[in-house]
């Protein structure tokens, strides 16, 4: 069986390249400046070795993040597109999460067809928190801008990656919040509710309770056939 290429990241947007490795080159030192050797221990643990991250609280990776959507808030989408196109290729757990932050924060200017770039930087998660981070502030934008994306989720869904899978479930709980998608969600999470990741299931429970804000009947329906079926 041939070797399967890692997806590479579309060209970016034509962008002042001395800016975003400048800027990408200031977060990385201020995560290296707040990271801890045990909180690295730890996350190492949880997902394995070869994990990249800076072990730095998820509060401070937050602060440190909006120090930065300040910083570039004149500077336009693709320019903060860009910084987080280099974040998220790194496969570093908190530079996912500073560069989904940095996109989210735009998010009136994310369309469906930002939807291309948000698949080639699934392929290089490598962690649930960026991969969650990715769904929610990237992914669900571009979906609201092109309802067809959905069908593509139900797909991410089948993944081998379990953090694709994680994404795909979370892209959905905040348009379910509003009522919204909420037959694609079930669809995507019928083919989970049987997943033995831990991380898997949470993302599924949690779009769950939040489709109940709303349709709290509709939910109690799906998961009937599931009793003594799915993971708890």
């Amino acid at each position: 069986m041939a070797r399967k290429k890692r997806p590479q990241p579309l060209p970016a947007p034509p962008v002042d390249r001395e800016v975003v490795e400048r800027t990408v080159n200031d977060i990385r030192k201020r995560l290296q400046g707040a990271g801890r050797t045990e909180l690295t221990d730890q996350l190492k643990k949880a997902y394995g070795e070869d994990l990249s991250c800076h072990g730095v609280k998820p509060i401070d990776v937050h602060n440190i993040g909006m120090d930065f959507v300040r910083r570039l808030r004149s500077s336009g989408y693709a320019v903060s597109v860009a910084i987080a196109e280099d974040l998220y290729t790194s496969r570093n757990l908190e530079e996912g999460l500073i560069g989904a932050q940095l996109v989210g924060a735009m998010a009136r200017h994310i369309s469906g067809g930002d939807f291309d770039r948000f698949e080639a930087w699934g392929g290089f998660l490598s962690n649930p928190q960026s991969a969650d981070a990715l769904g929610l502030q990237c992914i669900s934008r571009a979906m609201a801008g092109k309802p067809s994306i959905a069908l593509k989720l139900v797909e991410w869904a089948k993944s081998d990656v379990p953090w694709c899978r994680v994404a795909a479930v979370s892209s959905f709980s905040p348009l379910v919040r509003e009522g919204r998608f909420m037959t694609d969600a079930l669809m995507v999470a019928e083919e989970l509710m049987t997943d033995e990741n831990e991380d898997v299931q949470k993302a599924v429970g949690t779009m769950l309770m939040e489709m109940t804000r709303l349709k709290s009947e509709r939910v109690v329906e799906f998961l009937e056939p599931w009793k003594g079926k799915a993971q708890r």
